[in-house]
């Protein structure tokens, strides 16, 4: 179901953040300028916040494959949306290490002779994490590239590892996000028009995915630098992005 956070106007919330949270996420996308008091700010100005994704629940599964690259392919971020959080469940350390790693990166859709290819446009700050019997919250902070979604075809994705400026991985873990194999059915948490559908990258290929801007991903024949396996599956994580409206 498509969430909405505000802290001038709260329609239809659901599992509602709370306004301590959602002033987090604003000084997280836009800096503290709002929240300390500045007489310039513009008090007609919205700071609207939604999901995008897949709910963050236990699935059945963990990747036991060690540096992969998966992308939300269900649905679009709003035009102007700045990342801002990147919520996800880590519940089982049965396939995984007891540390892992999750580095958010933002990507641009384009269709190319009837196949869509998702490319990288910004990196986000990467973070070593741990696996809880609750959901985990980490910012969605762009420290490369593009840190706003300037049309409709933007999504989102992680690589299990840690990254460079570059994009190139310096160190890597097996999953720390839950997930169903084959995808589950339903919409995303961004509602009507969305799915849960993830694209996951081949474990087999060679060279190891990186997240270098401009670097491709696409199903099989797409003509991407890397693949994705099929079918599409579900993982259990959502951006939170803020969207700025007057």
């Amino acid at each position: 179901m498509y969430r909405i956070v505000s802290c001038f106007s709260n329609p239809r919330t659901v599992r509602l953040l709370g306004c301590i949270t959602c002033a987090l996420v604003i000084a997280f996308a836009f800096g503290s300028r709002a929240l300390a008091g500045d007489s310039t700010t513009n008090p007609a100005i919205n700071y609207i916040t939604t999901g995008h994704g897949s709910e963050p629940i236990v699935r059945s599964e963990l990747d036991t494959s060690a540096g992969q690259v998966y992308i939300y392919t269900g649905g679009f971020l709003p035009v102007g949306a700045h990342p801002a959080m990147f919520e996800y469940m880590f519940g089982s350390t049965a396939e995984s290490a007891l540390t892992g790693f999750i580095t958010p990166i933002l990507l641009e859709s384009t269709t190319v002779e009837s196949s869509t290819i998702y490319t990288v446009v910004g990196i986000a700050k990467g973070f070593a994490v741990k696996p809880g019997s609750a959901v985990q919250r980490i910012q969605f902070k762009m420290i490369e590239g593009i840190g706003m979604a300037t049309n409709g075809q933007f999504t989102f994705g992680f690589i299990n590892a840690m990254v460079n400026s570059s994009g190139v991985s310096t160190a890597t873990s097996p999953g720390t996000v839950d997930m169903d194999d084959p995808a589950v059915g339903g919409e995303g948490v961004g509602g009507p028009g969305t799915t849960n559908a993830w694209g996951a990258t081949a474990t087999s290929g060679t060279p190891s995915p990186v997240v270098t801007l401009g670097t491709t991903f696409g199903a099989p024949g797409a003509g991407a630098d890397f693949t994705f396996l099929l079918p599409y599956r579900t993982y259990s994580a959502q951006a939170f992005v803020t969207v700025v409206s007057q």
